[in-house]
């Protein structure tokens, strides 16, 4: 549905459910008023008016129901016409409340006002006027009737002595106040109610912008990377067959400089290849995402990171719930980020350390840890980590290689998958990198 659509049904919906709130609020007003303020109340126009706004509120709720299931376009003229009778319905029933509490006399006349704010919050500029001096007419044949003895006025006993209902004086004061307010304050309400949407409509457009922008150039990046990919596959072809004395051997400096170039070039090979992994993940729309075994994954992601660590001397530790077995997303790339964060925790712990593994069930949900007692993220850095090519100071300073990539794509990953990710760390103690998974789809 349309976002201008989906905001009527939104309000209309909106208004049901404060109409409960007025209906629990007439009813707790009431029994306050009779019971601890003492104040006399003539009950049966209570009970009926809350009897009738029941019935309206569920009425008004099963045809937004039936409307919003039936054809949208058609629908939101009648939805329009619907807050329109249900705020004009509740400005006559808050006068029949009035007539029969003490009419101008009642303190609660102020929610006139409130109605007003809401009309002029929901409906266009000449309805909220309209609405406005609908409730200004309703107070003021109110205050008439009253006053002239045509409708019997029913004073609040035992709350208000003086007659101010017949105070003519009173009357065309309080009411010149009233009729000047509530002008006012819809002027004011609809003035900022514009200038907001405004700048929503701004914000909305100049986000679209930014995501075409982001688009363009994340295919521009796509396009290039791919070529330069090629061009380092033939360099690397090349060298691989100097570094492996294919084409016959080597002095001994002439073993230094291809052994270097050697080193580089599959540095910028896996630099490039994590660009392009990361650009298309940002281009792709659609994911391949089916039911898999996560237990199996997260092992399967151990057992080809213990190679890894058994270079290091350093020991994978796992605990994994058996009722993990079941989730729901794309295998893959699951697997691509437990892999990334196991060997980051490898490759950022001294040798003879232990990485613990562990996947707890959480309900309708799967709590992944990689815990490590590794060289830690600087305090000032970790709003940073996620960043794209960002890499953390202190790995930079021991001169490990990396494209800073690896963790910008995890994130790209969880965050696809509806899941979390975050992490705690110490400087020099380690890092514990938490990933929440949702179960179904």
């Amino acid at each position: 549905m349309h976002p201008v659509n989906l905001r009527i049904f939104r309000l209309a919906y909106w208004l049901v459910r404060l109409r409960w709130f007025a209906i629990l609020g007439i009813i707790v007003a009431y029994f306050t008023a009779i019971r601890f303020l003492h104040i006399s109340i003539w009950p049966l126009p209570v009970y009926i008016i809350c009897i009738f706004l029941i019935f309206l509120n569920i009425t008004s709720f099963s045809l937004l129901n039936y409307l919003q299931r039936s054809n949208i376009r058609k629908s939101l003229g009648i939805v329009n016409l619907i807050i329109n009778f249900q705020i004009s319905t509740d400005l006559i029933v808050l006068t029949f409340l009035l007539h029969y509490s003490g009419g101008v006399e009642n303190p609660f006349i102020v929610y006139y006002i409130f109605h007003m704010i809401i009309g002029s919050i929901i409906l266009s500029t000449i309805e909220s006027v309209l609405q406005t001096s609908f409730a200004l007419i309703l107070v003021g044949a109110m205050t008439f009737l009253e006053y002239t003895g045509i409708l019997r006025h029913y004073p609040l006993e035992g709350f208000i002595s003086a007659n101010l209902f017949n105070n003519l004086t009173y009357l065309v004061c309080t009411g010149l106040i009233f009729i000047t307010t509530s002008y006012f304050v819809v002027y004011i309400t609809k003035t900022i109610i514009l200038e907001s949407r405004k700048h929503e409509i701004a914000y909305l457009e100049a986000n679209l912008k930014l995501k075409q922008k982001e688009k363009i150039k994340n295919e521009y990046v796509m396009r290039v990377t791919h070529d330069i990919k090629g061009h380092i596959t033939a360099i690397q072809s090349c060298i691989n067959i100097l570094y492996n004395k294919i084409s016959g051997p080597l002095n001994e400096q002439q073993e230094e400089f291809v052994n270097r170039a050697h080193s580089r070039i599959e540095i910028l090979n896996r630099f490039i290849s994590d660009l392009l992994n990361l650009t298309q993940r940002k281009l792709q729309q659609k994911q391949d995402k089916k039911h898999f075994d996560l237990k199996h994954s997260v092992e399967e992601a151990i057992k080809i990171a213990e190679n890894y660590a058994s270079d290091k001397n350093i020991r994978l530790t796992k605990t994994i719930d058996s009722s993990i077995a079941d989730i729901y997303g794309e295998q893959s790339s699951i697997e691509e980020v437990l892999l990334n964060l196991i060997i980051n925790a490898v490759k950022y712990s001294p040798p003879g350390e232990n990485v613990t593994i562990t996947a707890e069930d959480n309900g309708d949900e799967v709590l992944i840890e990689v815990i490590d007692n590794g060289i830690g993220i600087p305090e000032g850095e970790t709003e940073l980590i996620f960043n794209d090519f960002y890499r953390a100071s202190n790995a930079r300073n021991i001169t490990i290689e990396g494209t800073g990539l690896g963790l910008a794509i995890t994130k790209h990953i969880i965050e696809n998958h509806g899941g979390k990710i975050w992490f705690k760390s110490e400087l020099d103690k380690g890092t514990t990198f938490s990933l929440l998974l949702k179960k179904g789809i």
